[in-house]
């Protein structure tokens, strides 16, 4: 009977240090929305990119950030959206890049809500306080076939409220390598998103100053994590919308992820 005791408190030990171990793997990993609350996941209460969706992203315990799409429009202010033309989610045509923001200010997405489309200006500063904000910058114009004014971009991010904020942590993600150096250049911290688990390691050999990569969780490795992480140089892993592929990118011990279901990826965390 002794025996037996003493092997449950065995037991109970080894799931405790289990547990705990855990926790000191994946406490390091920050946890940032997908566009606010994420995209294509039916809990998004709200449309992604929304101010709404990402200021109730950010007031999540746990949630250290948010990544949102920026677009840069015809008078080069920023606005939130995510896709080419605005006719496919919104009650809008046309380029967000081929329009005025006055024009813009008229349009909202067509679902329940109805939520208006979001300058990156008029998000609540004080909701973002202590939060890492990643701005995906859209630089094709798929209306005109001509990439965005790159330095009319910088100007409007290095001129916005959030930006100027020292407490809101402002960094980049480019999907082209043509405008690296020059963000860089402008103070800005910078990531670049990469295609293929090869590019993840070379594409420090070009760009030394770059702080990190942004990559798919079905392209990259447990290894190749690493591999980024000794070049002292960070990574962050996006698209995963199920527990599975939550636990897949957690146990490759990235130093963030961008994550569509929130609630779910901090459940696992813990």
């Amino acid at each position: 009977m002794l025996d037996l005791l003493m092997l449950g408190r065995i037991i109970i030990i080894l799931l405790v240090l289990s547990a705990c171990s855990k926790q000191k793997n994946f406490e390091q990993i920050k946890v940032y929305g997908h566009a606010g609350m994420g995209m294509e996941i039916l809990n998004s209460v709200y449309h992604e990119n929304s101010k709404e969706a990402i200021e109730m992203a950010v007031s999540i315990e746990g949630c250290e950030g948010v990544e949102m799409d920026v677009q840069l429009s015809k008078d080069n202010e920023l606005w939130l959206f995510h896709d080419s033309n605005l006719s496919e989610q919104t009650n809008g045509e046309n380029c967000v890049n081929e329009l005025t923001s006055s024009e813009l200010s008229q349009f909202h997405y067509t679902t329940f809500y109805k939520e208006k489309l979001a300058k990156f200006n008029d998000l609540d500063l004080a909701k973002l306080k202590g939060k890492n904000i990643y701005l995906d910058l859209r630089h094709y114009n798929e209306c005109s076939y001509h990439y965005v004014d790159k330095q009319a971009f910088i100007s409007a991010i290095l001129a916005s409220p959030v930006y100027q904020d020292s407490a809101i942590h402002v960094h980049i993600i480019l999907s082209t390598e043509y405008w690296i150096n020059d963000f860089i250049n402008s103070g800005f911290s910078v990531y670049q998103e990469v295609y293929d688990e090869e590019k993840s390691t070379n594409i420090f050999n070009s760009y030394p100053n770059l702080d990190g990569i942004v990559i798919k969780n079905a392209i990259i490795s447990k290894e190749k994590v690493q591999e980024v992480r000794n070049l002292d140089k960070k990574v962050i892993i996006f698209e995963m919308r199920s527990p599975k592929g939550i636990r897949t990118a957690l146990k490759k011990y990235p130093d963030a992820v961008i994550t569509d279901d929130i609630r779910a990826t901090l459940i696992e965390k813990y």
